[in-house]
């Protein structure tokens, strides 16, 4: 169970995305610098961790970021734009099409979310 809270500890420093030394880490979590090695390789398999090696200063750990969009900021019509700005250059990259494929059904997932909402204050 120990084993658990360790690797939330270690996850939970490293998800800042930044670089950090096992050192680091040992210090922060009050664990030896083998015990993060150990975590980190086991985190590995679930989670992507980047691991540097280097020497004094150059070696570390970074957890990377999800690359995910997040598109909460953006209201329906700047979203039906972009989609629409894209959609016109589509052709030029099989990525871009992949991408405005991607994003187009959070459009009608917030329409439906809405109507939702509107019927539960209507009752």
């Amino acid at each position: 169970m120990r084993s658990r809270n360790i690797q939330a500890d270690i996850l939970s420093f490293i998800s800042d995305g930044k670089l950090h030394t096992t050192k680091e880490i040992a210090n922060e979590i009050e664990i030896s610098q083998i015990t993060v090695k150990r975590h980190i390789q086991s985190l590995a398999y679930r989670f992507n961790i980047e691991t540097f090696n280097g020497g004094i200063d150059r070696g570390g750990v970074r957890l990377i970021p999800d690359e995910s969009v997040n598109t909460n900021y953006l209201n329906e019509n700047e979203l039906q734009l972009i989609i629409s700005k894209l959609s016109s250059l589509q052709d030029d990259s099989p990525n871009i099409k992949k991408f405005v494929n991607s994003i187009a059904p959070l459009i009608e997932k917030r329409r439906k979310n809405k109507w939702k909402r509107k019927i539960n204050l209507q009752n």
